[in-house]
């Protein structure tokens, strides 16, 4: 009895999440993939979604590579520091358009009848590390952004390892649809996060 539960709740999930796509133009009418849905395809972490919304609401287009990077590590983040974070205004500008359109994101999961608790779906969106990743592509050294925080180190470099990675994915999915500007930009995300001790090989 239990397994046949669980299978209706999975049948019900699925046609949520359908209407999701559909409703957000990922897929048509007839189920067949859409190019928003070519691209969050090539996406995984916490709220792609979210992220190819703001992909093709041209979000990216005028931000530098700098504040790039600084708006993807919202997505590589999976820690929430204890202190609260310190964000400069202009990333904070970026930060509270990510949460406008996650916002509408989880309207549309609520509305789809997608089961989902909206306010946690949007504490996944954490600015903690926005301005050390603005810092460090700006050029500063690990020690300096380090400064004025109690972040552990290694908590650090998880995360900006992860953005690396997510930035990695983001080439692949904006090669896949032919935006060599889009492809470029988070190209040269890559370059300035890839540097010194956060990607130096393990000594242990």
């Amino acid at each position: 009895v239990r397994g046949r539960k669980d299978a209706v709740i999975l049948k019900d999930e699925l046609k949520a999440m359908k209407r999701v796509l559909r409703r957000l133009g990922y897929v048509n009418k007839r189920n067949v993939i859409e190019v928003k849905g070519r691209v969050a395809c090539e996406i995984n972490c916490n709220g792609d979604i979210v992220l190819t919304e703001l992909i093709f609401s041209g979000y990216f287009k005028d931000l530098s590579v700098e504040q790039t990077a600084a708006a993807l590590i919202v997505f590589g983040c999976e820690e929430n520091p204890k202190e609260s974070p310190r964000v400069k205004p202009e990333l904070d500008i970026l930060y509270q358009q990510i949460m406008d359109v996650a916002k509408r994101v989880g309207t549309v999961f609520q509305e789809s009848k997608m089961n989902i608790n909206v306010d946690e779906f949007l504490a996944k969106f954490k600015p903690a590390y926005m301005d050390l990743a603005f810092n460090w592509c700006k050029g500063a050294t690990f020690s300096e952004i380090l400064k004025g925080t109690d972040y552990f180190e290694g908590s650090i470099i998880r995360n900006f390892r992860r953005t690396e990675e997510l930035a990695r994915q983001l080439v692949m999915a904006t090669k896949a649809i032919g935006n060599t500007e889009l492809e470029n930009k988070f190209a040269e995300v890559i370059t300035k996060l890839k540097r010194d001790i956060i990607f130096a090989a393990s000594l242990y």
